[in-house]
């Protein structure tokens, strides 16, 4: 009886996605592998839960699966910019406001906030908060522009003085 040697090849084997099978001596990385195919990537397993890291080294012995990347879309996905819309938008043609949406910035104080939030309940329209606004400006420019002689001011009564 005789004694059978066989020798093993240190190959590293990789099945491509068409079933053709590559073989590569070993040591090898997976990076190697991987220059000769563009967009592509390895996996040891399938179904492919993970792909190998490229410095990752490939044994002898084992089949490796050679896998194509989902290719990106051609069309660069675009950021829409908020509209912001001025009333002068909102308005026709005969200057009359058409249904749509106004877009406005109001700047009050905490203090201000608080009351339109207690007067009715919390529901305040925006035609009250420009209202009430407008009537503050006025009520400043009037108290800013007054002269003495319209005013009235009530009679004081005399102060005693004590020796």
């Amino acid at each position: 009886m005789g004694n059978c040697l066989v020798l093993q090849d240190k190959v590293v084997r990789v099945m491509k996605p068409d079933g053709k099978i590559l073989e590569y001596k070993s040591p090898i990385k997976v990076h190697q592998v991987l220059s000769e195919f563009s967009h592509h990537a390895i996996s040891d397993k399938l179904p492919v839960t993970k792909h190998m890291h490229p410095n990752a080294d490939m044994h002898q012995g084992h089949l490796y699966y050679l896998l194509p990347l989902p290719v990106p879309s051609q069309q660069p996905i675009k950021k829409t910019k908020k509209k912001v819309r001025f009333s002068d938008d909102v308005k026709g043609g005969d200057g009359l406001a058409t249904s749509g949406v106004v877009r406005i910035k109001l700047v009050i104080s905490k203090q201000e906030l608080q009351a339109m939030m207690l007067s009715n309940g919390g529901l305040v329209s925006v035609d009250d908060m420009m209202i009430s606004k407008v009537h503050k400006e006025v009520n400043v420019n009037a108290d800013e522009s007054y002269d003495d002689k319209d005013v009235v001011m009530p009679p004081l009564k005399s102060i005693l003085e004590a020796n």
